[in-house]
């Protein structure tokens, strides 16, 4: 009876010693996948010419991921872990994951957190300025992230072969700085001072230098690098940007500049952008011009609407002109699950 007494005992405290590991550790499973129809104008084999442009009708993705996280208690106030994002495009089923080799993962890191911030090392996703886009970067009528011209997308990218810090936020204020930790001329790195408190939001981000990031291969092989090299290309991108929410309408302004291996500015864009909720829908609208670029291409105005089926699945429809040679004019219809 002793014996059986003891087993239960010693039955119990492994349960709980289990039930106690478990709560010490989780890993969520999230992401998003978001397609969309669009028409738009393109140049055909003669670029620059206005009776050259065709009218093409795609069916496209827009920013579809999955994530993997996981993390665990260390006690003392740490916590560690590993973050994996895997990206792909639903139209083709393909992986749209960038990074050398034949990149699974868009971003795959091990991280220690605590009162002294975050330390990340591995490939890092990078940041960017696109919560200040009602349309998040995902192409179409969006102002930062949308045709080419007039994107003012700062970073965005992933950074292979890296290590970041972040601090914690103190009275709104948090900043992060990753960088490439590699053999490059000009390491890649990207700088994110931010605030953030009740209405306001405001980031001051630079990025420096080429992607850090190289063409697929078909092997995982020292000699791949070789053939598809990470380009080493001096360079920076700046952008400073604001948000207001004011209860019925969420306003937002930024401005991006990007600049060459010598200095010059190649692109100065600046928009404004406007988000209004209205129950289930959801009003977009965003303006930007370009100063380097010709009076003939320099200007972008989208307007949009997004519906929403439920907490996590989206309808929406667009309409965006992009100045250019000949005119460029597009049409969206978007859908989207987050999960």
């Amino acid at each position: 009876l002793e014996n059986l007494e003891m087993k239960k005992t010693l039955v119990a405290l492994a349960a709980l010693a289990a039930a106690s590991a478990f709560a010490q550790s989780s890993v969520t499973l999230s992401g998003r996948a978001s397609m969309d129809v669009s028409t738009f104008e393109t140049t055909g084999s003669t670029a620059g010419a206005a009776a050259d442009f065709k009218r093409r009708v795609r069916v496209a993705d827009t920013a579809s991921r999955i994530t993997f996280a996981a993390n665990e208690d260390l006690g003392g106030g740490l916590t560690g872990g590993f973050t994996s994002q895997i990206r792909f495009d639903p139209a083709t089923g393909d992986r749209a994951s960038s990074g050398t080799g034949n990149a699974l993962f868009h971003a795959a890191n091990a991280y220690i957190g605590g009162g002294f911030g975050t330390v990340r090392v591995g490939k890092i996703a990078e940041l960017s300025n696109c919560a200040f886009d009602p349309w998040g970067c995902t192409g179409g009528a969006g102002v930062i992230a949308g045709a080419a011209g007039t994107s003012g997308l700062i970073a965005a990218g992933t950074i292979a072969q890296a290590v970041s810090y972040a601090t914690p936020t103190i009275a709104g204020f948090s900043g992060t700085y990753q960088t490439s930790v590699s053999t490059r001329t000009n390491e890649r790195s990207v700088l994110s001072l931010n605030y953030a408190n009740g209405p306001l939001a405001a980031q001051f981000l630079q990025s420096k230098n080429s992607a850090n990031t190289a063409a697929d291969g078909t092997t995982h092989t020292t000699a791949l690098l070789a053939s598809n090299p990470i380009t080493d290309v001096a360079g920076k991108g700046t952008s400073i940007a604001a948000s207001y929410d004011l209860g019925v309408a969420k306003i937002a302004a930024f401005n991006a500049k990007t600049e060459d291996a010598a200095g010059a500015v190649t692109k100065n864009i600046s928009g404004l952008t406007a988000s209004v909720p209205m129950g289930a829908y959801t009003l977009l609208a965003g303006y930007a011009k370009d100063k380097k670029a010709l009076a003939t291409a320099d200007t972008k105005v989208g307007f949009g609407v997004n519906y929403a089926l439920s907490k996590r699945t989206t309808l929406g429809a667009d309409v965006f002109k992009q100045d250019a040679v000949g005119g460029s004019t597009g049409y969206v219809v978007r859908v989207g699950h987050a999960f």
